[in-house]
C-alpha cells in the first residue's frame, strides 16, 4: 500500500531524480510524520507549502512545521545563514504557523553561511567569466567548502558566550581568503574584481547577535533525537533539499551544488543508522522537465511548449525568483536520477504538476538519448561533456483540453492524461502513486 495512504513506521525519504524544484514541499506536506528532518543543502533551495492558510515558501525550516509535526529538525549538514534563518521563523510565526523549542531543533553542528561566504560565492563566478555555472551567490557552496576543509564556524560557535571572539577571529581569515580570490579574478580574467569585498564589523556583530537572540533557544542534539526515534519505531520523515542531477559525486558535474543528496544526505547529517532506517523512497517528478541556472538541458524547449509550461506553470524559482528552462519529461535522465537515489520497484514516484499540461494538443516525451552513434535508455553519465552532445528521441502523446484540477480520482482523469500518467509509470518501472493536479494541498489523486 502507498505510504500517502497508510504509514505506520519507519522512515521515508522524499527527494527528486532531476534537478529540482520538481514540488518535494507539496508531498512533504502530505505526509504526517512524527519528526521531519531537514538532511542538506542551504537557503538556495526551496520548497512550497500551500494551505487553508495561504502559501508558504520555505528555505531553511523543515516543510512538516507547517502541518504541525511534534518535532521539526535542521540537521547538521544543512549550512544555516542565521541571519535568514532568525526572518524566516519569524516570518512563519507572524503568519501563524506554531514554531516552538518543543516542535524546531537546530543542530549546532551546523556551519554557518556568513557574509564572507557570498563574497566568496560572486568572486568564483566572476573568475570563471563565461564557464559560471549559475550560482545564486548565497554563499551555501563555500560554507560546505569550509566544512570539508575543517575550517569555518558552526552555529554552536555563534550561540556560546565568546561568540564575537570566535566571530572576528575567523573574519581576519577570510579576508586574507577573499584577497586571494580577489587576485584570482584579475589572473584569469586580466580584469579588477568588481565584486564588492568589504565587511563591516559592526553591521556584521549586530546582526548576528539579532539572530543570536531568535536561534539560541532552539539549538539541540538533533542526530540524538533522531536515533532516539528511530530505535522507537517512530515516523521519520527525511526531507532532500535538490535532486540527483545536482548531486557532486553523480549529477550534472561541473553544474551541481557542493553536497551529495537523497541517501548519501540522510548519512550526511544522521549516519547509517537513519539510512537503514529508511523503508520507502517517494521520488517526485514533475510531470515535464525543469531546470534552473547554467548547464546543458538535453529536452530543453524555447518555443511554443516550453513557453506554455513555464507560464501555466508559474515556473520561477522559489529562492532564485529566476525564470525556469522548461522543456518535455525526460526520463533517460530519470532513469538515471533513480539509479542514483537507489529506488526499486518497492518505492513510489509522485508525479507533479499534471494540470499544467491540460490545453496541449500533443505532449512531447523524451524516451532515450543518442549520441555518439548509440541510443541509450539511461545515459552511462549525465555529466555535462555527455548532455551536451546527448539528443533526445522524443515520442509524442495526445493531450487534453479538460481542467482537471478538481479531479480527485484517476479513473476520472480524462483518458489521454490516464494513458500519459501510465505510460511514465511503465517506462520508468516504478509505481506512481501521488498525482498532483493543482495548486492547493488537496488537488491530489492517490493512486
Amino acid at each position: 500500500m502507498s505510504i500517502f495512504k497508510k504509514w505506520e513506521k519507519g522512515s521515508v525519504l522524499i527527494t527528486d531524480a532531476g534537478w529540482g524544484d520538481s514540488g518535494k514541499g507539496k508531498c512533504v506536506s502530505y505526509l504526517t510524520p512524527d519528526i521531519g528532518a531537514k538532511i542538506i543543502g542551504g537557503h538556495n533551495a526551496g520548497h512550497t507549502v500551500v494551505t487553508n492558510k495561504g502559501e508558504f515558501g520555505l528555505g531553511l525550516v523543515p516543510s512538516t512545521i507547517i502541518r504541525g509535526a511534534p518535532l521539526n529538525i535542521i540537521g547538521p549538514e544543512v549550512v544555516i545563514n542565521p541571519i535568514f534563518l532568525a526572518r524566516e521563523i519569524q516570518g512563519l510565526v507572524k503568519s501563524g504557523v506554531k514554531i516552538t523549542p518543543k516542535n524546531l531543533m537546530i543542530d549546532p553542528r551546523s556551519h554557518v553561511i556568513m557574509r564572507w561566504h557570498e563574497i566568496r560565492d560572486a568572486l568564483s563566478e566572476e573568475a570563471r567569466g563565461k564557464e559560471a555555472i549559475g550560482s545564486l551567490h548565497l554563499g551555501v557552496g563555500w560554507a560546505f567548502s569550509d566544512r570539508v576543509n575543517r575550517r569555518g564556524i558552526r552555529l554552536g560557535d555563534i550561540l556560546a558566550r565568546n561568540w564575537k571572539k570566535r566571530v572576528l577571529a575567523e573574519l581576519a581569515i577570510q579576508k586574507g581568503v577573499i584577497a586571494d580570490m580577489a587576485r584570482d579574478v584579475k589572473r584569469k580574467t586580466g580584469k579588477e574584481s568588481k565584486v564588492k569585498k568589504s565587511i563591516n564589523k559592526d553591521t556584521l556583530l549586530k546582526e548576528i547577535a539579532n539572530a543570536r537572540k531568535v536561534l539560541l533557544k532552539y539549538s539541540g542534539n538533533g542526530l540524538a533525537r533522531v536515533w532516539e526515534g528511530i530505535d522507537k519505531d517512530k515516523r521519520i520523515l527525511f526531507e532532500d533539499s535538490h535532486g540527483a542531477m545536482l548531486e557532486v559525486s553523480h549529477g550534472s558535474w561541473p553544474f551541481t551544488t557542493g553536497v551529495n543528496t537523497a541517501l548519501g544526505a540522510v548519512h550526511r547529517s544522521f549516519g547509517g543508522k537513519a539510512v537503514k532506517s529508511v523503508t520507502k523512497i517517494v521520488t517526485v517528478v514533475k510531470a515535464y522537465q525543469t531546470r534552473v541556472g547554467g548547464g546543458p538541458m538535453p529536452t530543453e524547449n524555447k518555443g511554443a511548449f516550453g513557453n506554455y509550461v513555464r507560464d501555466k506553470g508559474g515556473e520561477i524559482g522559489t529562492r532564485s525568483k529566476r525564470p525556469r528552462r522548461c522543456g518535455a519529461i525526460d526520463l533517460p535522465l530519470i532513469r538515471y536520477g533513480l539509479n542514483v537515489i537507489g529506488v526499486d520497484n518497492k518505492d513510489e514516484i509522485a508525479l507533479t504538476k499534471l494540470d499544467v499540461l491540460s490545453g496541449l494538443k500533443e505532449i512531447p516525451v523524451c524516451v532515450k538519448y543518442k549520441e555518439g552513434g548509440k541510443t541509450y535508455l539511461t545515459p552511462p553519465s549525465v555529466e555535462a561533456q555527455f548532455l551536451t552532445r546527448a539528443r533526445p528521441v522524443t515520442v509524442t502523446l495526445p493531450g487534453w483540453q479538460e481542467d482537471i484540477t478538481g479531479v480527485r480520482k484517476f479513473k476520472d482523469l480524462p483518458k489521454a492524461a490516464q494513458k500519459y500518467v501510465i505510460f511514465i509509470e511503465k517506462e520508468l518501472g516504478v509505481k506512481i502513486t501521488f498525482i498532483g493536479v493543482g495548486k492547493g494541498h488537496d488537488a491530489v489523486i492517490l493512486k
